[in-house]
């Protein structure tokens, strides 16, 4: 039987690592943390506190079932998800907040009340952002990525307009809306992209689709239920963890992976899948010459911002607080210039409050609250 390396314990990783074992493979999964989830691994306190590190959105979950499903279960088998209402807050000032509503009926009475005649061009909104999301879905998300041919599908190819990838997400939004309190709540999601809302494409307006019409969920116990519930399935199919395995090289020989260093030993291998980050993987991994792109091409590009994030525990429950809050009391332009046009500290930043166990009493002591506070900023 086949050897196979997966280097990460992260989504990409244990989905990996799950397909392969299923295919017959022996799998063996590096995680250089003791435990699995990677960015979305929690954080569970000696005083009975669980925040997760990473998302807290649960969005399209569609994926998650279709995932769950290619091996002959649902996600309710796993965890439970509940549908939370409101989706979340958005503070504009001191006793000046807007509740998203689950709902879209509700949410369509939220927008026409704030802007007059919204309601209408909310629907259009949404039918474009649905196409999208569809069409992203089905013919665009789970390609292998390996060839342009991949994308050579009529049906695609007649609807490249209407995907709107040539227009901006900035200027998509203005011409549905024009109230800064519609705009921003729309425009919050593209900050975590990697750009601008104006140099990004007006097809992430999927992703409102995905958070207003098909909701925001919360899976209980937060995104470790999430996590543990890939983990125990690549088990059933027999992949085989390792924590705290710090893996220093990819070992080649003859062109072909077929060893990786971990902690100063090797492990052999037949082939690798690298679930680690790609500049990690390629310039700390891989050998030289088998490196795709160099120092200089790395320093160029722009990645998804750092944030500033704060993990309290309250010894008492903080009522005004949704599970979801986003603080916008200042200007978004500013803040995003500054992550991404001209980098700096935030002069005038905002942030934003996850408070789970408004939703989840299992997660803190009796009483008490788990409050996440982040905030995007621009790290070197």
């Amino acid at each position: 039987m086949s050897i196979v390396s997966v280097i990460g314990a992260g989504f990409s990783g244990i989905s990996a690592a799950t397909y392969l074992a299923s295919a017959g493979y022996q799998v063996h999964v590096f995680e250089k943390n003791n435990v699995p989830g990677g960015r979305a691994r929690q954080l569970v306190t000696e005083s009975g506190y669980t925040f997760d590190m990473g998302p807290s959105w649960y969005w399209m979950p569609d994926v998650f079932e279709r995932y769950f499903g290619d091996f002959g279960y649902s996600v309710s088998d796993f965890y439970s998800l509940k549908r939370l209402d409101p989706s979340f807050d958005v503070v504009f000032g001191k006793n000046d907040t807007t509740h998203i509503p689950d709902r879209y009926t509700s949410l369509r009475s939220l927008f026409e009340e704030i802007e007059p005649g919204s309601a209408k061009r909310l629907d259009q909104f949404m039918e474009e952002a649905e196409y999208k999301y569809k069409t992203g879905m089905e013919s665009l998300v789970y390609k292998p990525g390996i060839s342009i041919s991949e994308f050579a599908d009529l049906e695609l190819m007649k609807g490249v307009f209407r995907l709107q990838v040539f227009s901006s997400f900035s200027k998509h939004i203005r011409n549905y809306f024009t109230h800064p309190k519609l705009i921003a709540p729309m425009e919050f999601p593209i900050l975590f992209l990697g750009a601008l809302p104006e140099n990004t494409p007006a097809l992430y307006s999927l992703m409102n689709y995905a958070g207003l019409k098909l909701g925001t969920h919360y899976p209980e116990g937060g995104f470790g239920s999430v996590v543990k519930a890939m983990v125990d399935l690549a088990k059933m199919k027999g992949v085989t963890f390792h924590y705290n395995a710090n893996v220093e090289k990819i070992e080649i020989k003859h062109n072909e992976a077929n060893a990786l260093l971990v902690d100063g030993k090797l492990f052999p291998c037949d082939a690798i899948v690298a679930a680690a980050d790609y500049h990690h993987v390629e310039t700390k991994l891989l050998p030289s010459k088998y490196r795709n792109y160099t120092e200089e091409y790395w320093s160029k590009k722009t990645f998804a911002p750092s944030s500033l994030i704060f993990y309290l525990g309250f010894n008492k429950k903080i009522p005004s607080l949704q599970h979801h809050t986003l603080f916008f009391d200042e200007d978004l332009t500013l803040h995003s210039k500054e992550i991404y046009t001209d980098p700096q500290w935030p002069t005038k930043p905002l942030f934003y409050a996850c408070c789970a166990s408004r939703s989840d009493e299992t997660i803190v002591p009796n009483g008490h609250e788990s409050i996440f506070f982040l905030c995007p900023l621009h790290l070197d």
